[in-house]
């Protein structure tokens, strides 16, 4: 293995230092190189782009979605405290769709569902089964970022030892062989890792921001819905 860096690293030193631009434009020309990789590398690169671009779509649905989320519940939770009572809310008429105001929907449904008979602990239950629910959607594909942020560096690691591998492979047995047949190895070797990381860098920011925003926003929930079977007690069992 030392010989064979040894003479990649000859080849190299005994490159010429003026290459031709469109030489340069050509072998070092992104989808060129992957048309020219091997198939491992080419699925390895697959795999890092197709994560890459689930994560951004999760990103930008999630951070909108929170985004929303947050405004609806401080406005619903505004309209909530200053309503003398949960019937005067009710009549204020529709409000736009948030997880506390479907908390607070379903709370009125079962207070309201003949079944119950007005069954405080039927109505508690009911109101915890739609907040466990809330705080579950929150976290819908977040978890996939923390995969990205896991795999792709080692996906891209892989695909780096591969590419090099083969690099060496083609040294050791093209014999007369030159930094043109096997740089193009070295540069998805580079390539790989480098996008394995560009993958896993805004995977793992957005990780820990979403789940700082989701865990902020699961305690105004949860908050909410002991306030919400607070005033259905005082209002409708006293």
């Amino acid at each position: 293995m030392v010989s064979m860096l040894s003479a990649f690293l000859f080849e190299v030193a005994a490159m010429p230092s003026t290459v031709e631009a469109s030489d340069i434009s050509t072998n070092h020309h992104m989808i060129y190189l992957f048309w020219q990789a091997d198939i491992v590398v080419k699925v390895a690169l697959l795999l890092l782009f197709m994560f890459s671009i689930v994560s951004w779509a999760i990103i930008i649905m999630k951070h909108r979605q929170l985004k929303k989320y947050k405004k609806r519940t401080h406005n619903f939770l505004y309209a909530f405290w200053h309503a003398s009572s949960l019937e005067n809310l009710i009549a204020k008429g529709a409000f736009q769709k948030s997880p506390v105001f479907n908390i607070f929907k379903s709370g009125i449904a079962s207070l309201r569902d003949p079944q119950n008979a007005k069954n405080l602990e039927f109505i508690k239950r009911d109101v915890a089964r739609t907040t466990e629910e809330e705080e579950e959607q929150l976290e819908y594909y977040v978890p996939f970022l923390a995969t990205t942020a896991s795999v792709a560096p080692f996906i891209g690691l892989f695909g780096t030892v591969w590419g090099i591998l083969t690099a060496f492979w083609k040294l050791g047995t093209g014999g007369a062989s030159t930094i043109s047949v096997i740089g193009p190895h070295i540069a998805e070797a580079l390539i790989a890792t480098a996008i394995g990381l560009a993958a896993a860098i805004p995977a793992v920011i957005f990780y820990n921001f979403f789940v700082n925003k989701i865990r902020l926003l699961s305690r105004d929930i949860s908050q909410f819905s002991a306030d919400l079977m607070n005033r259905i007690e005082k209002e409708n069992f006293r």
